[in-house]
Order: structure tokens, then sequence, then C-alpha cells
């Protein structure tokens, strides 16, 4: 038997929700997609201390200021289902931009289907494509790709892999995928092997920033850690080189942009997915 657990709260504090319920053991978490506030839900062996999570859950929302009278959780016990088959309630094919189509390993290749396929089901790592992070992400690296080479390409907090993987079909010419989360690397590198990328990818556990140039970097992570490590993204950007920034609410935008725009990049347009706001930089 398997828990359940559904957290009720602002967007704007999501991701924070989503780290903690992988840090905790989750079996796999996922978030809704659209509306004013969002739902994050995961799952956990029937052994699960309820309480001692809820209160570490507490603590962590406090400490990025959540009002406690914002947020709600319930658990709900799956006894006749395996965790993976709950899950298939959330997940099901999703085209993203021209041409990307994302299929959990339970679908079949749609017979008429003309878009290159990343296969990828729900793990305990961060982007599966349904977040607006990810489906903006996806979109405007495509976009990239059709106004030039990407060349080398920096994915930094790689979570699943999935914009390695998508860099990687669009032709990069080497992809160098980061995260700090050793669990996330490892997911990312069997997600890669699953999709048929084991040439030009190289996973890397850390959360330094790797030695350049790129040509391309794409850095889905939080609005405050993209702040910080600003000077040195763009330090190992090419000249020319294009930056897609994402994981930033729509209100945090223009503290992202100042803050790039002071190492000597520009902001080429900004897309708002959702509440999401996706800059590119040049």
């Amino acid at each position: 038997m398997v828990f359940e657990l559904r957290i009720m709260l602002d967007r704007l504090f999501e991701e924070v929700v989503v780290d903690f319920l992988e840090q905790a053991g989750s079996m796999g978490v996922s978030m809704d997609v659209g509306g004013e506030r969002g739902t994050v839900t995961g799952f956990f062996a029937e052994d699960v201390d309820q309480r001692g999570l809820e209160i570490r859950l507490r603590l962590a929302l406090a400490e990025v200021g959540t009002p406690l009278d914002s947020w709600n959780l319930t658990w709900t016990l799956l006894p006749d289902c395996d965790w993976a088959e709950a899950w298939k309630a959330f997940y099901h094919p999703l085209p993203i931009g021209q041409k990307l189509l994302i299929l959990p390993s339970w679908y079949e290749i749609p017979p008429d289907n003309q878009r290159m396929v990343i296969r990828m089901d729900p793990e305990m790592a961060f982007g599966s494509g349904t977040h607006a992070t990810t489906r903006g992400c996806l979109e405007l690296l495509e976009e990239s790709a059709q106004a030039r080479p990407l060349g080398r390409v920096l994915d930094m907090g790689t979570g699943s892999g999935i914009l390695a993987i998508w860099a990687a079909l669009l032709g990069a010419g080497q992809v160098i995928a980061t995260d700090m989360d050793p669990v996330a690397v490892e997911t990312a590198t069997r997600n890669c092997h699953q999709n048929g990328i084991v040439v030009g990818v190289e996973m890397m556990h850390t959360q330094e920033v790797p030695s350049g140039p790129f040509q391309t970097i794409v850095a889905n992570i939080l609005a405050s850690v993209l702040i910080g490590v600003a000077s040195r993204l763009v330090a190992v950007l090419a000249p020319g080189g294009r930056l897609i920034l994402s994981g930033i609410l729509q209100e945090q935008a223009l503290d992202v942009q100042r803050a790039f725009e002071a190492q000597g990049v520009a902001v080429l347009h900004m897309r708002l997915f959702d509440e999401w706001a996706v800059l590119v930089m040049e």
C-alpha cells in the first residue's frame, strides 16, 4: 500500500515543496498545470512517518516565508494500486512546440506521429515537461535551434535530464548537464539511455558551474539561485552565446534580468507560460 500526499499552496513555493519531497524519499513528485494555486503530489510507503514529515515540511516552508494559512496537505491511502499505476492518472502524451512529443513509457507511439519523441516517466527528479517552467525551456530551446546551431550546451540543474536530451536531439554539439542531487544525475543518465542518447551528453554531480565556453546555457532553477550564479554563468557564455533562464515567477523576472544585465548580457525577449517567465538573453 502507498500513501498519496497532496499539498496545495501558492505557486511561488511549489518548487520548494518539490525539493523537500524528493529529499524526504517520495517515490515521485508531480505538479499540476495552470491555476492560481498549485498542487504538488508525492507518494510514500505505508510506513512513512507522516507527523515527522509534516513538521519538517512546515519548517522548510517557514524558512522561505510561506504564510501558515496559505497551504494545506492531505494524505490518502491507496490500497489497491501501486504508486506507478497511480502516476498514470497524471501523465499523458504531451506535444510541446512544433517538434516534440513527450511520451510516458506505457504509451505506444501514435501511428501518425510526425514529432520527435522523448520517453519520460515520473521519477524522483524534477522535470517531466508538464510544468510551465520546463515547457517554456523546451519550446525556447527549439526556437533557438531553429535560429542557429545550439553548439556546446550547459544544462544547469538538469533534474530528469529532459532539457539535455532535447538539446542533443536538436543537434547540440555537446551537452554538459549538472545537478547537485545525485538521484537526479542517476535518473537523468538513465533517461538519456532510454532515449538512445549514449554519447554527446555528460552528466555531472556538482553545484559548481563547469568550464566554458558554452554557446547555449539553459537553467531552469529558482530565481534566487539564478541571481546568485549570474556572474559565473555569464563568465562561461561564449561571445554571442544565448541564455535561457526559467524557474522565474513573472514578478521576479525584472530582478533576474537586472542581475544578468549587470554582467553584460541583454534580453532578447521574455515569454510567459502561465504565471512563469522564461528569459532569453544574449
